[in-house]
């Protein structure tokens, strides 16, 4: 009896004891962790995915399945302030119109404009309002036969500038430059002083004379013409304004011989190839190029304002929404 007495004591004590070895070695969680290969919580700075120091959840996934990249947060971009340059082109500006057309639908903001040549007459419309549609109506309001009959330079004889001056006169009604709703400018090239002018203040009716005429439509209005090769002043002026990305809308892409202006060889064709050429190098002085090729049209056409317009929106589509993610729109 004595024995069975003892043995179940030795039992119990044993039993009391087995709880102390268990807690007197605990296993520790690093080296269990690293057993079932789950990672160890990691201290970084806040990022884009995280909100008040912790990770952003999944609602497909429990917590203990989050991770916290140990990157560094993204820069946000700078506000977009888009200069747009209208480049020369003669009636094919009116391709540049629907390029207005499709920055209005994509919502590009355009800080301010500059044209060169005829895209002076479009800047400075679309600087007045801000509308495409403005600008629409405003430009389908030459009329062709006006321009080519008084201004269209003949033989010896250089055309005036009339045929378009009171075009002018007549749709700003000495409205000045600083009254517009985007700031707008126009280079101008003296050609007694050679020297370049940019000109963005005072009455469109007295401005902008000195930016448009080139040769075969117009004459040099008193000794000045388009400075239709100052891409890099223009887009300097422009930054100098506070645009922080340029933009060329270039209506003169594909090849400059497809549609002379005369014969192949005459002297105002091989001209205007030469300008044609000279947009594809300058385009290194732009952030973006917009390029329209209207190469079944000539610069002397005005009569197919339409079609050209809906080439240029149709062409402009795709080039408008890449330069929108570009800008993070």
């Amino acid at each position: 009896m004595k024995l069975i007495i003892l043995t179940l004591a030795v039992i119990a004590m044993i039993g009391c004891q087995t709880p102390l070895r268990h807690t007197g070695t605990p296993t520790t969680p690093a080296a269990k962790s690293d057993a079932i290969g789950v990672k160890p919580k990691e201290t970084t700075a806040p990022t884009p995915e995280t909100e008040d120091d912790r990770p952003v959840v999944d609602d497909n996934v429990g917590p203990d399945e989050v991770e916290v990249e140990n990157t560094p947060p993204r820069p946000m971009p700078r506000l977009p302030k888009v200069g747009v340059i209208f480049g020369p082109g003669g009636g094919r500006v009116f391709g540049q119109i629907g390029v207005i057309q499709e920055f209005q639908k994509n919502k590009i903001p355009i800080y301010n404009v500059a044209g060169i040549e005829m895209g002076a007459l479009v800047a400075s419309l679309y600087a007045w309002r801000g509308s495409a549609n403005d600008t629409e109506w405003q430009m389908f309001k030459i009329k062709g036969e006006d321009i080519l009959k008084k201004g269209l330079i003949s033989g010896k004889r250089a055309g005036d500038f009339g045929a378009i001056q009171s075009i002018i006169k007549s749709t700003f009604h000495n409205l000045k430059a600083e009254d517009f709703k985007k700031p707008f400018a126009c280079p101008a090239l003296n050609l007694e002083k050679n020297k370049t002018y940019m000109m963005n203040r005072g009455k469109l009716e007295a401005l902008l004379p000195y930016c448009i005429p080139y040769p075969p439509l117009f004459k040099p209005y008193q000794k000045n013409i388009s400075a239709v090769r100052e891409i890099r002043s223009v887009a300097e002026h422009m930054r100098k304004q506070g645009a922080n990305y340029i933009v060329l809308v270039n209506v003169l892409a594909g090849s400059a011989f497809k549609t002379p202006i005369n014969e192949s060889d005459s002297v105002e064709n091989l001209v205007w190839a030469e300008i044609s050429s000279q947009m594809v190098k300058e385009s290194s002085q732009v952030d973006y190029t917009i390029n329209v090729n209207l190469d079944s049209y000539s610069i002397l056409d005005f009569e197919n304002k339409r079609d050209m317009m809906q080439k240029g929106s149709s062409q402009a589509s795709r080039a408008v929404k890449d330069l929108a993610e570009k800008l993070g729109l």
